[in-house]
């Protein structure tokens, strides 16, 4: 009885693992498909970049290969073409990997464009950066954690300061002056 018992148990643990294998195979199968997916991509260059995503084959409709195609995009300065791919990216699934890294790269693509426009855009690069600062709050938002989104926050708040609404705010020399209190004073405890 005890012997049948220990064979029942190893048997059942053999087989959990066996499956824990199998799903994480299959697993590795698919990352390998879309890496060479990735990979024909960026061999093709822009134009197959360009092109929509159901044209190279069955993989491009994934995920990880949108958001490399939308970076790819990006850094070859299409920014047209790789925003809208990080916002389909961003809405299928607002809280996955994914997600993450499009609220990432968006963020840097604004950003890139609002230093890009310079002194000589400077409406323009206003706008790009305080979309870039929005991105980068949603981000941490959902990913606290991220040092790299705080990073890139922090330069873009660098960039474009924030300032306060109030009209009644204290000026900067009004804080760091000293009052001394009257010598006379019999408020003093």
């Amino acid at each position: 009885m005890k012997r049948a018992s220990v064979h029942m148990i190893f048997g059942t643990v053999a087989l959990c693992c066996a499956a824990v294998a199998a799903y994480d195979w299959v697993r590795l199968r698919q990352a390998e498909q879309v890496n060479l997916t990735v990979a024909a991509l960026a061999a093709t260059g822009k134009a197959a970049a360009k092109e929509p995503p159901h044209v190279t084959g069955r993989m491009d409709d994934a995920p990880q290969v949108r958001l490399a195609r939308a970076i790819a995009l990006s850094r070859q300065g299409a920014y047209d073409t790789a925003g809208p791919l990080f916002e389909s990216l961003i809405r299928e699934q607002p809280e996955g990997d994914t997600a993450r890294a499009a609220l990432f790269d968006m963020g840097n693509l604004y950003l890139r464009q609002g230093i890009g426009h310079g002194t000589a855009g400077a409406v323009e690069s206003l706008a790009m950066v305080e979309e870039a600062k929005a991105r980068y709050r949603s981000l941490l938002r959902i990913a606290p954690d991220d040092w790299d989104a705080r990073y890139n926050l922090e330069r873009a708040l660098w960039l474009v300061p924030e300032t306060r609404s109030a009209s009644n705010a204290p000026d900067i020399k009004e804080q760091h002056d000293v009052k001394v209190r009257d010598p006379e004073s019999k408020d003093l405890p």
